[in-house]
């Protein structure tokens, strides 16, 4: 008997031969139970910050009060300035040109303020993209706080101008709207803001953590407005106002750059400048240099990215990005587009004024708050999390969380919430009262689970080091739609307010529709596989090397696929519930493997274990049983098929005879052929070693159909445990 000594040093516990050295999962309590880690202990993104303080450790929570500041002041300073500015420029324009000419209208495109919009989202669809890419490379908190550079400076040329008027011309302001547009603008800020979050929360929570951001949002566009009209009420004036704004997005940019923690590692960061630059001398070399240069000076090339090739992407791959990018484009440009001429045609239809357009503004903005605070994160719970910890307990094996596609929950939201958009604008379109009106614009704000959903899912398709790169392709989608977007709703409603306001709503009912029919071509579980260039190269690189395609399966006989590995009932299984579990790429040796396909192999091997046990097992933990698990890994091993294959046989007394028999008997050729049918068509390792060939004839070849009915047996297990 051996004393094992505690973490402090001290002997604490008596161990004997028969104890077990290592927990079955990564975190055990006291009383035996695997428990899963608060702290997603099994995400290995984490794995750089062990060990730090807590305040040296990144966290979304580290951004939802500064980002509250943020768009705080953004929201409450929107109203403000377009009367700043219709009050520098045509003070008594409108006034004096309706006296003399009843019949002149009111263009509501001038309401959207478009040239100023121009002047910084026209910028600012050039610049997000490419801040977006240099935070994958050099971190996201210094490209966060650049990003609130220009809207410093656009706020200081808008103090002086309303403070000094007769020298200062409100002409400088468009200036500012150009500074704002240079360093990203808000969009900017927000795409640092989710780039940031997604680096330092799991996949399993990355839609929650997104939400608080986006509910923070949506706070300030609910408060801002109310908070600064109080304070112009207070100061009787609106000027101060515009000190506090720029007090707000100085505080924000120190506070980010040099509180927050940087939320990629140095070695994260190294790492994807050093692939850039690889990448740069390879497009360099393949389509020379000024044809690189004319690539690079295109401003749409950062959409490349929804469209990748190569090593680990994948036609579905491409498919999903560009569905997700057009949804998230349309949940996101779609109500800033059409939010002016809303309110507008609120105002013609129901009279409203001032107070009743805020007031509805107000409470759908906390809607989406409540949605994305409360609600979601109810789903997140009863969707997620507790059917992992479920599973943690039952199978005692700790899942490592990483990227691996979005999963069905995660299109179900998506679905649901472009479905909630659709109806509301079609209530619009059919609302014959203000309160059917207001109902209408509630549901809609049920779409509010899209926009996290859809930006969470996004960044679970692609590696850690492209999410910037990827989500500033996003923002450059969402400066588009700010732009072109005005255009088209205030263009259309000054063209039909005469006979048909409501063709507004019917061309919003359209493109929500548009985005539903996008999300049904999302699939769950596609990822680009994107693998360290250290994990690319097998251990042992030689004759054996085999191509590393998809094999070709019989998915009647499949019932556990992962991203590498796969399990499969057998042909002719040695004793009832003898399956196999074989990685995708059929190499010939275990050695072949990278370390991501030999991890993945035996942690599915441990969960196929804890399957059978609950199928052939009197109870169903481990414990209650015995396996032989076994690789014959060479000719001189017995392996008679040119395919790596993992043997789990769930053993019971008395099922083989002798305990080792099996051994011998998985000798025989026919026993390893299962479901996989492509070892079939290569050279088989010649026997050899010590091991005669079995007559296996008793064991006859079983049906497909048996076969299937196995697997679909395996599913139905696999679907008790929670695992899909």
């Amino acid at each position: 008997m051996t004393r094992v000594k505690g973490p402090t040093g001290d002997a604490t516990t008596d161990a004997t031969e028969t104890t077990r050295l290592l927990a079955t999962s990564s975190i055990e309590s006291r009383d035996g139970e695997s428990v899963a880690s608060s702290s997603g202990s099994g995400w290995d993104g984490y794995k750089d910050f062990e060990g730090l303080p807590w305040w040296r450790r990144p966290s979304v929570f580290w951004l939802l009060g500064p980002y509250v500041i943020f768009t705080l002041a953004f929201g409450g300073v929107v109203i403000p300035k377009l009367n700043l500015i219709l009050d520098l420029v045509c003070r008594q324009y409108f006034a004096d040109k309706q006296t003399h000419d009843p019949d002149f209208t009111l263009n509501p495109a001038l309401l959207a303020d478009p040239q100023r919009k121009f002047g910084s989202d026209n910028p600012d669809a050039i610049v997000v993209p490419r801040i977006g890419h240099l935070s994958d490379r050099y971190g996201r908190g210094r490209l966060m706080a650049f990003a609130s550079v220009g809207g410093v400076l656009a706020e200081l040329i808008t103090v002086l101008a309303a403070q000094f008027p007769e020298v200062v011309s409100y002409r400088w302001m468009i200036l500012g709207s150009v500074f704002d547009g240079m360093t990203g603008s808000f969009t900017a800020g927000s795409i640092m803001c989710y780039s940031y979050t997604s680096d330092c929360t799991p996949p399993s929570n990355r839609a929650v953590a997104l939400g608080l951001i986006q509910g923070c949002l949506f706070a300030g566009l609910a408060f801002g407005p109310l908070l600064a009209g109080f304070f112009i009420k207070w100061t009787g004036t609106s000027v101060y106002l515009f000190y506090v704004v720029l007090g707000c997005h100085t505080a924000f940019a120190l506070f980010v750059w040099l509180v927050v923690p940087e939320s990629l590692s140095k070695r994260k960061q190294l790492a994807a400048r050093e692939k850039w630059e690889k990448e740069q001398e390879l497009r360099v070399q393949t389509s020379g240099s000024w044809l690189h240069t004319i690539r690079t000076a295109n401003p749409f090339a950062p959409l490349r990215v929804l469209w990748p090739t190569g090593p680990g992407t994948s036609p579905a791959l491409r498919r999903n990005l560009v569905a997700l990018a057009a949804d998230d484009a349309i949940m996101i440009g779609a109500p800033i587009s059409a939010g002016a001429v809303i309110i507008l045609y609120s105002e013609l239809s129901f009279d409203w004024g001032n107070l009743e357009s805020s007031l509805f503004i107000s409470a759908l903005s906390m809607v989406r708050v409540f949605i994305l605070m409360g609600l979601l994160p109810l789903i997140n719970y009863f969707g997620r999390i507790r059917p992992a910890a479920r599973l943690r307990r039952e199978s005692g094996v700790a899942a490592v969380e990483r990227n691996s596609g979005a999963d069905n929950l995660d299109v179900w939201l998506l679905r649901i919430a472009l479905m909630s958009d659709v109806l509301g604008t079609v209530g619009y379109v059919l609302s014959p009262s203000e309160e059917f009106f207001v109902t209408s614009g509630m549901v809609t704000a049920l779409g509010g689970l899209g926009s996290a959903t859809s930006q969470a899912i996004i960044s679970k398709h692609v590696p850690s080091e492209r999410v910037g790169q990827l989500l500033g392709a996003i923002g450059m989608l969402h400066a588009l739609a700010r732009v072109f977007g005005p255009v088209l709703f205030n263009g259309l409603y000054a063209a039909t307010v005469g006979f048909f306001p409501k063709a507004i709503f019917v061309l919003l009912t359209s493109i929500f529709g548009i985005g539903l029919l996008a999300s049904f071509l999302v699939r769950p579980h596609i990822v680009w596989h994107d693998e360290p260039e250290e994990e690319r190269e097998p251990l042992n690189p030689g004759t054996f090397d085999t191509a590393a395609e998809q094999v070709p399966i019989d998915e009647d006989q499949v019932f556990f696929t992962t991203p590498y590995s796969f399990a499969l009932v057998n042909l002719k299984p040695l004793i009832p519930g003898h399956v196999l579990v074989c990685p995708h790429s059929p190499h010939k040796r275990l050695t072949d493997l990278t370390p991501a396909e030999t991890a993945d192999l035996f942690t599915t091997v441990q969960l196929i274990q804890r399957l059978l046990a609950r199928a052939y097992f009197p109870s169903p933990e481990p414990e209650a049983g015995s396996f032989s698990v076994a690789v014959q890994d060479g000719a001189d091993a017995g392996q008679t098929v040119p395919h790596v294959h993992v043997h789990v046989v769930p053993r019971t007394p008395g099922d083989m005879g002798a305990p080792d028999a099996v051994y011998v008997k998985m000798a025989g050729e026919e026993g390893n052929v299962g479901g996989a049918l492509w070892d079939r068509e290569m050279e088989r390792p010649k026997p050899g070693g010590g091991l005669k060939r079995v007559d296996d004839e008793d064991r006859k070849p079983r049906t497909e159909e048996a076969m299937g009915e196995e697997a679909e047996r395996y599913k139905a297990i696999l679907k008790e445990m929670g695992v899909e």
